[in-house]
């Protein structure tokens, strides 16, 4: 009877030691599949970030580059310049500052005979004048051989003449310019405060651009 119980406590003492062990290896088991669900996971989140390939290193984008090409326009400018020729100017320059890069004006430009302030337009052809020249063809002028008055660079009182334009509205006329750039058609003369449609047919026939 003895050897009986002292059997049956070998065995349970030997549930009792593989039970604990069952148990480590149950929360070994558990901290495995924690780890490597939770690294997984962690795999996932991560979002790969793409630089824009174009210029990446001096840091342009591909707007950055679209945007500067959409600004770029080109201005002819001769006459009494010191460097005439074809310049690129970002859109909204002014006239002043394309006289500036092509060297400045001559000793014999006449700074009277046209409007510094004017914002230029892709492709325009501007010919400063020299004093007393006869201007009548040139961009400075206001007027054309054929006796029209070119609303983009007649001074305040070559405008006067057309009719339906006083002091007012020629200085108005200029001011628009000076803002707004050249008029793309003589029509667009309408778009100055003032020039409505009875206004601009007694003028249509005097005036172009």
């Amino acid at each position: 009877m003895e050897q009986l119980m002292d059997k049956l406590k070998s065995y349970t003492d030997y549930l009792k030691e593989h039970k604990k062990i069952a148990r480590m290896a149950a929360i070994v088991f558990i901290m495995i599949v924690a780890v490597v669900f939770f690294g997984h996971n962690e795999e996932k989140d991560e979002i790969p970030v793409q630089l824009p390939v174009e210029n990446e290193e001096a840091g342009i984008t591909d707007s950055d580059s679209k945007a500067k090409r959409e600004t770029e326009i080109y201005v002819d400018i001769s006459g009494q310049v010191k460097k005439p020729g074809v310049y690129q100017v970002t859109d909204g320059t002014r006239l002043f500052e394309v006289i500036e890069m092509a060297g400045g004006l001559t000793a014999d430009a006449d700074k009277d005979g046209f409007n510094q302030a004017e914002v230029v337009s892709d492709g325009e052809k501007v010919i400063i004048p020299a004093k007393g020249e006869n201007s009548d063809s040139l961009s400075g002028s206001g007027v054309t051989t054929s006796g029209l008055i070119n609303i983009n660079t007649a001074d305040s009182t070559t405008l006067q003449e057309i009719p339906g334009v006083g002091p007012a509205t020629a200085d108005k006329i200029i001011a628009y310019r000076s803002e707004n750039g050249r008029f793309a058609s003589k029509e667009d003369i309408k778009n100055v405060s003032g020039i409505g449609d009875k206004t601009y047919e007694k003028m249509k026939d005097k005036i172009t651009t």
